[in-house]
């Protein structure tokens, strides 16, 4: 299923709507729920505190990503306990471009919405650390997704109440998910692998807009730098210089990752001066966390 292109595709029900199909979710796998981490567009909802009009509105999203410990494929009482849960809520398989089922891609029609759940992992024994599927012999796999794993170190909770699919009435659970450190690594790793507009998008976003603003990502990309994920946070750091900051090949708002976004926000065949003006605050942004970590 193809994203958007541009913001104007996403719809704040929509948003709503995955989050309660979350909750949901999590609320009858028992102790497995602790094994699952929230890490797609749906984690600046709570990243970002303030909201509009305080802030500009973040785009949402219309899909589910899940980070999923792999004990959860291996251990059979997970395994059936996430698959009954799924087809409990009305998730079916998800058919990819040949045809063939998606083990880790699963949909739910909800009225005439679709939502798209998609379950990740991060297999150190993959070779070359591709992101692909993972084998498994049951009904449910997961994609690899190399570096993911920096969610179960850096991560946030929120309790979350929302109305249970079918009327089933209200319920509170707690949302494991991406801090401001994997989500803007992951999002970096993704946009220079797949360059899509959206994920400039919530990387700019996420580090203008959560508490402390630029000085604050900077000061949590620091502290993330010196640990246990430091070769990853710093990875991620040199795609941020790549694709939005000035260097010795291009000026940084000329670079895709500006470029992406503004078209994301204003529309490619919006005003092309505003275009630019967005292209130069978004590199300028950028910039700015880099110049502060002294990368």
């Amino acid at each position: 299923m193809q994203k958007p292109k541009t913001i104007t595709g996403y719809d704040p029900a929509v948003t709503d709507l995955c989050e309660r199909v979350l909750v949901t979710l999590l609320r009858d796998l028992g102790p497995w729920k602790a094994s699952m981490y929230l890490v797609g567009g749906l984690v600046p909802r709570y990243l970002v505190e303030d909201k509009p009009p305080v802030v500009p509105a973040h785009a949402g999203t219309g899909d589910i990503d899940v980070l999923i410990k792999l004990e959860m494929l291996a251990e059979t009482e997970a395994y059936n306990t996430l698959e009954e849960n799924l087809k409990k809520i009305g998730f079916k398989p998800r058919l990819n471009d040949k045809g063939n089922v998606d083990k880790w891609g699963w949909f739910l029609k909800e009225g005439k919405t679709v939502i798209v759940l998609e379950l990740l992992a991060d297999d150190p024994k993959v070779a070359g650390a591709k992101v692909k599927p993972l084998p498994t012999d049951g009904n449910i796999s997961a994609l690899n997704i190399p570096h993911a794993s920096i969610v179960f170190d850096e991560h946030e909770t929120r309790n979350v109440t929302a109305e249970l699919l079918g009327e089933g009435g209200k319920a509170t659970e707690t949302i494991r998910h991406a801090n401001l450190v994997s989500f803007v690594c992951l999002k970096a790793f993704a946009f220079d692998q797949r360059r899509e507009p959206k994920d400039a998008h919530d990387i700019l976003y996420c580090v203008e807009f959560a508490p402390g603003g630029v000085d604050g990502a900077a000061a949590k990309l620091q502290a993330a730098s010196k640990g246990k994920h430091g070769k990853t946070v710093k990875s991620a750091l040199e795609i941020l210089a790549a694709r939005f900051a000035t260097d010795k090949y291009a000026k940084g708002h000329e670079k895709d990752g500006p470029v992406a976004a503004a078209k994301f926000e204003l529309g490619a065949d919006g005003d092309k001066d505003k275009r630019i003006l967005k292209q130069r605050d978004a590199a300028s942004l950028i910039e700015e966390l880099l110049k502060k970590l002294g990368a």
